[in-house]
């Protein structure tokens, strides 16, 4: 594997290592399977996706845009006609990867049904300049797999979009019978794992409260702005929602390796359905960051039991995360196939799309979710990107953490939404770059001095021009910026105005 992201390796192997060793002994064969659960909807076949998509004649890719800036290479593919209409929104997008040392090439692409055409840009990509990762946007290709489950599982044939294909740029992908699904995974030229992290953006699936692709994408942007300008945070903690089949099994713990502050629920007649929306509703004010929620599931709805009986739940359902406005930014969705995102109005999209909240969603595309939690808390503890942590967990997990049961755990496995994000104490901060240039110099005294005393535009957002963090902007902020470039002095602190 070409990228082994060894620095990050390093770093966390000893942490990590002392934790695991604790669960080695642990067989993943004994955890209680996620099961579908839903009375009136199977998951859609291939053949059904393919029948009721109407697909562009090409492919059609161009790159519009090649950075100059940061040292981390990474890919962006954006449909084609979803680009000029959120062009605005998206350029505040790249500006803000550049500025925190991101590097994006920019390509255009129609969704054609091909996914060996996509990926073929990443291959070039990660050749080229050994890319970190890829974000898709919009109605783009998607490979699917099929596989026979365990017979402890039912035997079932399963068919999934799996977005591992466009992770591992140089393993071998065999589709035997010649039907546009793949049915084996091999080594190739070097190995079968994850070789970059890739995360999706697409919510022209979305129906639900008059959601228009456009205008959902537009308020993701916004809220992904916010987010990382410090203006959209929520509490530093986190709420481990488990209920009865898995709450024996300590995942609060994993939890906790990346938020100290975790609320764990765990009682079997308290992860009720009234329960769940009381802790995430807005109205509640918990403010948690991030969700570990562990649920039977379907694309739209939780089953969550009140009792211990066979029948003893009640549903949450997808419709409902945005008329509570659910408060929380990051999911690990434990939740059968919730991250389906073939799926009209899948919830692990209507989690990150919602008006008010949400920014990222990890989950399965398929019967089956993340296991080894640790491999993935942990990195985000330590500061990681949820891309990055998400690679790690998949070069490390995927193939291995459940034993021979590890691909129909895991293969259905994707990130919804942008992974470069962090969780928000590691957020770095702008305060300091007065005009927004990505850099903090004279041109930003000279913008502060304009503002304060030649009516000159304020600083955007309001709090850069703040780097003493006294909650105003004034000399005092100027002076500070002339010491520190100057003088030696302190650095910009985090800004209040």
């Amino acid at each position: 594997m070409k990228r082994v992201l060894m620095v990050l390796v390093a770093l966390l192997m000893i942490s990590i290592n002392s934790y695991a060793q604790d669960r080695s002994d642990f067989d993943y064969r004994n955890i209680n399977l996620l099961r579908w659960m839903d009375p009136y909807q199977n998951p859609i076949t291939y053949q059904e996706y393919m029948s009721r998509r109407k697909f562009a004649s090409e492919f059609n890719p161009a790159r519009i845009y090649s950075s100059h800036k940061g040292d981390t290479p990474i890919c962006i593919v954006i449909n084609d006609l979803l680009y000029p209409s959120i062009q605005s929104s998206f350029s505040v997008f790249v500006a803000d990867l550049e500025n925190e040392g991101y590097s994006p090439n920019v390509y255009t692409a129609l969704n054609n049904g091909d996914e060996v055409a996509l990926k073929k840009i990443l291959i070039s990509e990660w050749n080229e300049r050994n890319i970190a990762g890829a974000i898709l946007i919009g109605d783009l290709p998607v490979a699917w797999y099929e596989m026979t489950e365990p017979p402890e599982w039912g035997g079932s044939h399963v068919e999934f979009p799996i977005d591992l294909f466009f992770m591992d740029l140089d393993g071998l992908w065999i589709d035997v019978d010649f039907d546009g699904l793949y049915d084996d995974h091999l080594d190739g030229d070097w190995d079968m794992e994850a070789d970059i992290w890739v995360g999706r953006l697409c919510a022209f699936n979305l129906t639900q409260h008059g959601a228009s692709e456009v205008s959902m994408m537009e308020n993701y942007l916004d809220k992904n702005h916010r987010y990382r300008t410090g203006e959209f945070t929520l509490s530093d903690k986190a709420l481990a929602y488990i209920d009865n089949d898995w709450c024996m099994y300590g995942w609060e713990d994993d939890v906790a390796l990346a938020y100290p502050v975790t609320d764990a629920v765990i009682d079997p007649y308290e992860t009720t359905r009234e329960d769940y929306m009381q802790r995430v509703r807005e109205s509640s004010n918990n403010r948690y960051e991030s969700l570990l929620i562990c649920s039977h599931s379907s694309p739209w709805a939780h089953y969550l039991y009140w009792g211990t009986g066979p029948y003893d739940y009640s549903l949450f359902h997808n419709y409902e995360i945005e008329e509570i406005d659910v408060q929380v930014l990051f999911y690990n969705l434990f939740a059968c196939s919730n991250c389906r995102y073939v799926e009209e109005d899948d919830m692990g999209d209507w989690y990150i799309f919602q008006s008010t909240y949400g920014l990222l969603s990890a989950g399965s595309t398929k019967t089956g979710s993340m296991l080894c939690f640790y491999d993935f808390y942990q990195p985000l503890g330590d500061g990681a990107s949820f891309g990055d942590a998400f690679l790690f967990w998949c070069i490390n997990d995927m193939e291995s953490c459940a034993g021979d049961w590890s691909r129909p755990w895991f293969y259905g496995m994707t990130l919804l939404g942008d992974p470069t994000l962090k969780l928000s104490r590691f957020m770095s901060d702008h305060t300091g770059d007065v005009n927004g240039d990505g850099e903090i110099n004279v041109a930003d005294i000279v913008f502060l001095i304009n503002y304060l005393f030649k009516g000159g535009p304020a600083p955007e957002p309001f709090r850069y021009g703040d780097p003493n963090a006294d909650c105003s902007v004034d000399v005092a902020d100027v002076i500070y910026l002339i010491n520190y470039l100057y003088r030696e002095g302190p650095p910009p602190g985090i800004g209040c105005a």
